[in-house]
């Protein structure tokens, strides 16, 4: 039916397959699919080899925090601008935004902080839900901070590498970007290394993450039997990973941010409407993929099936069904940790000593500790 849309998933087991653009596919009339908004195209693992997707907890603020720092990539500064104004955007939609950006670059940090500064003053709409910070030193306090904070959509502009060499990403610290500006030779990559390994733990520890976007070169590059970083990191367990196929030019990846996160808000915005009067509601994050490719496509002019940059951004999800939102387990932020632990002890109970019990028990065990918590929270 025209304008009724029913994404295209590309299931990716173990192989090469993972390495085709299958973004690209065309249909008899050699269209662009996935540039059809009746067709957005995503790519699923295999779901016998990777743990459930469980439900997610549509809680507000939206908890997005953005990392910053690509070591030679001139007017950087504009990502933050491009996200800024998209919470913006959702902010005036009636869906509340905590914004945190972590920026290398010693001048945009400033420049940030006293535009922060500035809208705080002025009272302006949701400035005491935005904060700035600089980028940690070492890979293990950069993931802290990020752990710590705990957004719900993590996005990384930087640089990313997947090549002999491994597998990861690459974050400038405010000196590596004085040693650049001072043309060091010494200095020509982000001295901050999160390795894909890193990620997936990074992924596997946030407490209610609902997206990861790397808009980062290669964030999405398969080697010969070695599966991407996304790949990777929704394997164990993230729900929706967005990454770049190949290297991708900075005003593209600008672009991709300007298109993908006012539709990525729409959609949490109507999932949070449904919630109001339902239990729980799907999202499918394809359409605001169509929306980032379409925008990619049209950039300086281009012609689609001369310009294949459009295709890089891939989206990876587990399982081919709709991401589950449910309202927050308790009424007060104390009363979902208590629900959350209590799930986890009684989950690593099962995995243990429950074990030893018949199914009935283990069942009779269950509602006795967790006959308060929403019973689409509790193991399996």
């Amino acid at each position: 039916l025209p304008h009724q849309m029913r994404p295209l998933f590309v299931m990716l087991r173990p192989s090469d397959a993972e390495r085709i653009n299958w973004e690209m596919l065309c249909d008899g009339d050699d269209a662009f699919i996935a540039l059809d908004e009746r067709w957005p195209i995503a790519r699923i693992i295999d779901p016998i080899n990777a743990p459930p997707r469980l439900p997610c907890e549509l809680t507000t603020p939206v908890r997005l925090m953005a990392v910053i720092s690509a070591l030679g990539i001139r007017d950087q500064r504009k990502e933050w601008e491009l996200l800024r104004d998209a919470v913006a955007y959702a902010r005036g939609n009636g869906l509340r935004v905590k914004l945190k950006v972590l920026v290398g670059d010693s001048k945009s940090f400033e420049a940030i902080e006293k535009e922060i500064a500035q809208a705080k003053a002025n009272n302006a709409p949701g400035a005491d839900d935005t904060e700035v910070g600089p980028i940690e030193t070492t890979p293990s306090r950069l993931t802290q901070r990020i752990r710590e904070w705990g957004p719900n959509i993590l996005h990384v502009f930087c640089h990313g590498r997947a090549d002999a060499g491994g597998q990861a990403l690459e974050f400038a610290t405010a000196n590596d970007h004085l040693q650049f500006a001072a043309k060091n030779p010494d200095t020509t990559d982000g001295s901050v290394v999160v390795s894909a390994q890193s990620l997936v733990t990074l992924g596997a520890s946030l407490v209610n993450p609902w997206l990861m976007v790397l808009n980062c070169c290669s964030s999405g590059k398969a080697g010969v039997g070695l599966q991407s970083m996304a790949n990777q990191i929704v394997s164990r367990g993230f729900p929706a990973v967005v990454a770049m196929m190949e290297p991708v030019a900075a005003n593209d990846a600008y672009e991709f941010t300007r298109a993908f996160y006012p539709r990525a808000f729409d959609l949490l915005k109507q999932a949070s409407d449904e919630l109001a009067n339902k239990t729980s509601a799907s999202l499918e994050w394809t359409p605001a993929m169509y929306q980032a490719r379409c925008a990619i496509s049209e950039l300086d002019g281009r012609e689609a099936e001369n310009s294949p940059e459009w295709s890089l951004p891939v989206l990876y999800l587990r399982g081919v069904d709709e991401q589950l939102f449910v309202r927050p387990m308790g009424h007060t932020p104390q009363q979902s940790e208590e629900y959350r632990v209590r799930v986890e002890t009684v989950g690593a109970w099962l995995r243990t000593a429950g074990q030893q019990l018949t199914e009935a028990q283990r069942i009779e065990a269950m509602e006795a500790a967790l006959g308060s918590v929403p019973r689409m929270f509790w193991p399996s």
